[in-house]
């Protein structure tokens, strides 16, 4: 509980953020962008399609203003944006059709940010396409040109952009590329074009780091897992989606436990990780409790839809898990905590007169 209250100061205090996030109309991009914003953030939804984009900005408007937050706090539908009420709670949702292959695009993309919101504080580059599970040979030139495009090329570019941006600026930002399966280099069957641009960005991520060293502009890596979007369920076999039960994850979960981290990131070369070791431990433990957790013995999808699933979303808005607190603590704090409490038990046991054998 001291923990938790401890994080939630922290958020308060830190203020809003101005959020670039490039492929967020869907999945894992739009869940976070729908929780920087419900942290007060200003947040620019981007994707090659311009209805897509709007659709998603008035979606998440409607959400933040009308579901979230309380009613009569909020500017009444058709009155003039003024000073007082441009922003709801700080918070602001805007977004722009960009390709992050195009250089113009980006350029564009980066522009519009930094002049509607004076500044870029963190851009995620989470735009990606996978083109499914199947082998080499039956890839397409067009596939092929098109993951590559997308998943190397637009995070090269936007990366660019954005470090052009943030080193003019007094106060830097931080920029985040999305891991992915094959970024530690190991191989990838069925996904061998995808995995070669995941491994390409963690280079990347190396030599961008040593670049930016004396800057500031922290560079930093965000792996989300297995989570169950399009890009990850497209082409996906009956074998695919039973170990998807045990080991997935939905989009706004594994949001809420990147954002708060992405918000609250210092110095560079950060690793923000949600399927961490213990967490990979634990769903291999319960696998047996997973099965049909997501899909059915036929491969049919039994978990809601994303709608059906933001319902109850305000009401999930007031709790914090521990797990939650737990995520915000360094490695070392976690460490110290767990010596801390192990000396104490021992002084405990030592001090009872009933101590058993041995202690």
């Amino acid at each position: 509980m001291i923990g938790a209250e401890r994080v939630m100061e922290r958020r308060l205090r830190l203020g809003p953020r101005n959020v670039v996030i490039t492929g967020s109309t869907r999945g894992l991009g739009k869940a976070m962008a729908r929780e920087f914003l419900i942290a007060g953030d200003r947040v620019v939804i981007a994707s090659r399609s311009p209805q897509s984009v709007a659709e998603t900005v008035k979606e998440l408007q409607e959400e933040i203003e009308f579901k979230l937050f309380d009613p009569s706090q909020m500017r009444k539908v058709g009155e003039p944006e003024t000073a007082s009420n441009i922003y709801v709670h700080g918070s602001r949702v805007i977004g722009m059709a960009c390709d992050v292959s195009k250089v113009s695009d980006v350029q564009a993309l980066a522009e519009f940010a930094s002049s509607k919101f004076g500044s870029i504080d963190i851009w995620v580059n989470n735009a990606g396409v996978s083109k499914g599970f199947r082998p080499l040979v039956q890839f397409s030139d067009d596939d092929i040109r098109q993951i590559v495009a997308a998943n190397l090329i637009g995070s090269l570019l936007c990366t660019r952009e954005a470090i052009r941006v943030m080193k003019l600026q007094s106060k830097g930002g931080h920029v985040f590329n999305m891991d992915g399966a094959g970024s530690g280099g190991s191989s990838t069957p069925l996904t061998a074009v995808y995995g070669a641009t995941k491994c390409g960005l963690r280079q990347l991520h190396q030599s961008i780091l040593k670049e930016c060293k004396r800057s500031r502009v922290g560079v930093h890596t965000a792996s989300p897992g297995m989570v169950l979007t399009d890009l990850l369920l497209s082409g996906a076999s009956l074998q695919n989606k039973k170990m998807f039960n045990i080991i997935c994850e939905l989009p706004e979960t594994v949001a809420r436990n990147l954002v708060p981290r992405m918000r609250e990131i210092k110095g560079t070369g950060k690793a923000i990780n949600f399927l961490t070791p213990p967490r990979i431990l634990f769903a291999l433990i319960t696998a047996w409790l997973r099965r049909g957790r997501w899909f059915d013995e036929e491969g049919r999808a039994v978990y809601a839809a994303e709608a059906d699933r933001l319902r109850n979303w305000a009401e999930e808005r007031t709790s914090f898990p521990y797990s939650v607190a737990v995520d915000q603590f360094s490695e070392n704090t976690l460490i110290s905590v767990f010596s801390i409490t192990v000396i104490c038990a021992f002084i405990m046991l030592s001090s009872t007169d009933n101590g058993l054998p041995g202690t």
